[in-house]
């Protein structure tokens, strides 16, 4: 057995090096998402709180309906939160290409950005500076988002999230805790 070594390359940059966890290599940083966990997911209402089916109601009328939207659209926040999230993972795991697409993007994202802002990349006989590279970066991701059909995703997702979380929130009485915090606001 020989002992080789690597033979080094005097003009290549030195290549980012490879994150140690995913969350790292996210442009979010973990607090970030800590904290959204926290604020936002950490007061999701039970199950047999939001589909009591003893509280599904026909509104009366427009009055009902606004008094609905500003109870419900607060008090189950975080739920509908989730319900967005769910229809997003559903839309990716149905739709294999957009996936690859967004995959494709943020890995080449995450490699522009680690590497050093002076030093251009040498790819062979062409010299490639950070602004090249998100260009391209640019120039080969809206033929595929647009092969993926991201857009119609998009507006698929607005679409079934604003009919679920707002025919729920207005189909839902208020809680009895509403009809309490409204006195105290009058007294």
């Amino acid at each position: 057995m020989s002992n080789t070594s690597i033979p080094s390359f005097p003009n290549m940059p030195n290549m980012p090096s490879m994150p140690a966890s995913f969350s790292e290599s996210l442009p979010i940083s973990p607090e970030r998402i800590s904290r959204f966990r926290s604020e936002r997911l950490g007061n999701i209402r039970p199950f047999n709180e939001f589909f009591d089916k003893d509280r599904f109601s026909k509104p009366k009328g427009m009055g009902d309906i606004a008094q609905r939207f500003s109870y419900n659209l607060t008090h189950f926040q975080s739920n509908y939160i989730v319900i967005i999230l769910g229809l997003l993972i559903y839309c990716l795991i149905k739709n294999l290409y957009l996936l690859l697409t967004i995959g494709f993007i943020m890995f080449g994202l995450n490699f522009i950005r680690k590497l050093p802002p002076d030093q251009p990349l040498v790819f062979g006989q062409y010299v490639l500076t950070q602004k090249q590279l998100y260009s391209g970066l640019i120039i080969i991701s809206i033929p595929l988002l647009w092969i993926s059909s991201a857009g119609s995703t998009v507006f698929w997702i607005v679409g079934a999230s604003a009919t679920l979380i707002l025919g729920h929130a207005a189909l839902l009485e208020p809680g009895v805790d509403s009809g309490f915090a409204s006195t105290a606001d009058q007294v």
